[in-house]
C-alpha cells in the first residue's frame, strides 16, 4: 500500500452536510450521493493524510458541470454520465395537486345538482314560461248532438255542459250571424253585460263586398267580414297574429281566416282573460254568398279544446 485515497465515496470535502462525493484515486468529480445508515466510514491512509485541497485555479468551488460525454466529469463507479435525480417529491406534488382538482370539480358538480333538484322550487330557473291563464287545450266539453243552420246549411257539433243555445235563436242580424251557442266566461266583465264565448253561422251579409262567380275572392270576404265584426264585439284590443289560408269543408272550397287579440288593459281592469281566438270560416256556395262560421273563444274558457271539436266537425250541404 503506497499510502495515496483509494477511488470511492467520501464526506463531501465542500461541507454539504449528508453527502458524499466520488473519489476517483486523483481528484473529486462531481458524482454525489446521501450519506446512507450503512455508509462505511471514509477510508484513512496509514498516518494522517494532507487536508484536502479544490484544485488549483479553482478555490473554494468545484468546477461546473458538464453532461454526460462531456470531458472532465466522470460518473458514478462503473457508469459514465451525470448523477440521478430524486423526482419523488415533484410526484407527489403534482399526484396531490391532481386529487385537488378532481375533489373541487366535485363538489361543484354537486352544487349544482343539488341547486336544480331544489324539493321547495326556491331556485330561479331562468327562461321558465309563466303558466298562462289559459285552460289546457286537451280539455273539452262533451258534445250532446248537433247543431244545424238551414239558412247556411253548416252544421257542427252541439257542445253540453256551459254552452247555451241563446233563448231568442238568433244572434246579430245586423252581421248575418244566425244559430249558434255561448258560452258564459266572466259575468258582468264591466259591470254591466257578460263575456262570452261564442260559435254562429251565417251567411255572409250584403254589407260586405263580394264578388262570386269562379274568381270569388274568398280570403278578402273573410278579412273583410271580421273587421266589420271587430269593432262591435271586441272592447280595445290589439291584433297579435293572423293566420289566413285555404281551407275545405265537406269537399267544398273554403278560406280559414284567425286572428288572435289581445287586451293590454285587462289585468289593469280585473277581467280573467287576456287574449281571444277569433275564426271567421267561409265556405263557397257557387251563384250564392258564402256560408260562413264565426268562432270566437277568449283565454279563460276552460275548455279550449272546444275549438278543435267545432271546426273538425263543421260541414256543409
Amino acid at each position: 500500500m503506497n499510502g495515496q485515497t483509494p477511488p470511492g465515496w467520501y464526506p463531501d470535502p465542500y461541507g454539504a452536510p449528508g453527502l458524499q462525493r466520488w473519489f476517483d484515486g486523483t481528484q473529486w468529480t462531481q458524482a454525489t450521493q446521501p450519506t446512507g445508515p450503512s455508509t462505511p466510514p471514509p477510508w484513512q491512509p496509514s498516518g494522517t493524510p494532507a487536508p484536502w485541497q479544490p484544485p488549483s485555479g479553482n478555490p473554494g468551488t468545484p468546477p461546473p458541470w458538464q453532461g454526460p460525454g462531456q470531458p472532465g466529469l466522470p460518473g458514478p463507479p462503473g457508469t459514465p454520465g451525470v448523477p440521478r435525480q430524486n423526482n419523488k417529491g415533484v410526484l407527489l406534488a403534482l399526484v396531490g395537486g391532481g386529487v385537488l382538482v378532481v375533489v373541487v370539480v366535485l363538489v361543484l358538480v354537486l352544487v349544482a345538482v343539488l341547486s336544480d333538484d331544489d324539493p321547495k322550487g326556491t331556485v330561479a330557473r331562468p327562461n321558465q314560461p309563466t303558466p298562462s291563464a289559459s285552460a289546457p287545450a286537451g280539455t273539452s266539453s262533451p258534445v250532446v248532438g248537433t247543431i244545424n243552420d238551414s239558412t247556411s246549411g253548416l252544421s257542427w257539433p252541439r257542445l253540453g255542459g256551459d254552452w247555451s243555445v241563446p233563448t231568442n235563436g238568433t244572434g246579430d242580424d245586423a252581421h248575418g250571424l244566425s244559430t249558434g251557442q255561448t258560452a258564459v266566461v266572466q259575468q258582468a266583465y264591466n259591470g254591466v253585460g257578460d263575456y262570452v264565448a261564442s260559435v254562429y253561422a251565417a251567411v255572409l251579409p250584403a254589407t260586405v263586398p263580394y264578388e262570386g262567380g269562379a274568381g270569388a275572392d274568398l280570403e278578402a270576404a273573410a278579412k273583410r267580414w271580421f273587421d266589420s265584426v271587430k269593432p262591435d264585439f271586441y272592447p280595445a284590443n290589439e291584433a297579435a297574429q293572423t293566420v289566413s289560408r285555404a281551407h275545405s269543408v265537406s269537399g267544398k272550397k273554403a278560406w280559414y281566416h284567425e286572428v288572435l287579440i289581445k287586451f293590454p288593459q285587462a289585468q289593469a281592469e280585473g277581467w280573467n282573460f287576456r287574449q281571444e281566438r277569433a275564426i271567421i270560416i267561409l265556405v263557397d256556395r257557387p251563384g250564392s254568398r258564402p256560408a260562413g262560421l264565426y268562432l270566437s273563444v277568449p283565454d279563460s274558457w276552460k275548455n279550449q279544446a272546444d275549438i278543435d271539436t267545432i271546426i273538425s266537425g263543421l260541414k256543409a250541404s
